[in-house]
């Protein structure tokens, strides 16, 4: 009959094609507390990386034992002292399962992340491993992505405390005024009026509380002077003066540092540990009394 269809013209409906979507990609977020801030001698004793940026994302902690000393300035911000890590095992233990961890990432996020990288790179130096293999991963650093995204130029800091756009932008009498202006912005901003100029200025540098005088090269670390620069940064001036490294020191009065750095340097040569933190005390002031002493990652 006209119009209708035969048990052999029947098919039956194609099934629905399913939609194919990319696997997410796989992210973790990477921290790590270290001895230090040199790569070539501290080394990393914690370790986390998150899976994902959810609130409740599973964790992993890695605790681990270094075979270098903990500066007290980095326990000061971490809080983990050698005490601590005494059971823990050394980084090979756990070199594998790390890197394992890492390789199953294609997005590695971190925060000055720069320095984590390098830290853990280095352990891995350290032990004759692989260094992490991270060709093809997207590095994502928050920090930068800040300083990107939210520009630190006069102008840009005059738009937001200020209010405005201002004149004459790069003129020195301009930009001397805009800077004021910017820096009350600022402290209203940052609920910082009232407070007395030393504590804005820790604010701003939290290392200068610790300098021995004018620039960051020598530092006190409760009552020891250490070197904050070089080869042996962190190491303390007496010991240096004192080993088989003294000509380091030789070196450095040598060349054209600033003028209070040769002088400590050749006192640290001529004076003992004690000699040495008397007469700085005397000339160039006492430790900052700090209950955290200053360390930056």
């Amino acid at each position: 009959m006209e119009g209708t269809l035969s048990l052999f013209d029947w098919r039956p409906a194609a099934p629905p094609v399913a939609e194919v979507r990319p696997a997410s990609p796989r992210v973790i977020v990477f921290d790590c507390e270290t001895t230090g801030i040199d790569v070539t001698k501290d080394q990393v004793i914690e370790l986390c990386i998150q899976h994902g940026l959810d609130e409740g994302a599973h964790s992993q902690v890695w605790r681990i034992k270094p075979t270098t000393p903990i500066a007290p300035a980095a326990q000061a911000v971490h809080g983990i002292s050698m005490a601590d890590l005494e059971e823990c095992a050394s980084f090979a233990a756990y070199a594998h399962e790390i890197a394992a961890v890492f390789a199953t990432a294609d997005v590695i996020v971190g925060y000055n992340i720069s320095f984590d990288i390098d830290m853990l790179q280095a352990e891995y130096l350290r032990i004759g491993h692989p260094m992490v293999d991270l060709t093809g991963k997207k590095i994502v650093d928050a920090f930068r992505l800040w300083q990107q995204c939210e520009p630190r130029s006069l102008q840009h800091a005059h738009r937001r405390f200020v209010g405005d756009e201002f004149a004459a932008a790069h003129s020195a009498s301009a930009d001397v005024a805009a800077t004021g202006r910017v820096l009350v912005g600022m402290l209203r901003h940052f609920n910082l009026e009232g407070n007395d100029w030393q504590h804005i200025a820790t604010v701003c540098d939290p290392q200068r509380a610790s300098w021995v005088g004018p620039s960051r090269h020598l530092r006190w670390e409760a009552d020891v002077i250490v070197l904050g620069f070089g080869k042996h940064m962190g190491m303390p001036l007496h010991e240096l003066a004192a080993g088989p490294e003294r000509s380091f020191l030789r070196w450095v009065c040598d060349k054209d540092f600033p003028p209070h750095v040769i002088d400590i340097c050749r006192a640290a040569l001529e004076r003992t540990c004690e000699e040495l933190v008397a007469w700085v005390r005397q000339r160039y002031g006492q430790p900052a009394p700090t209950s955290q002493p200053p360390f930056t990652k």
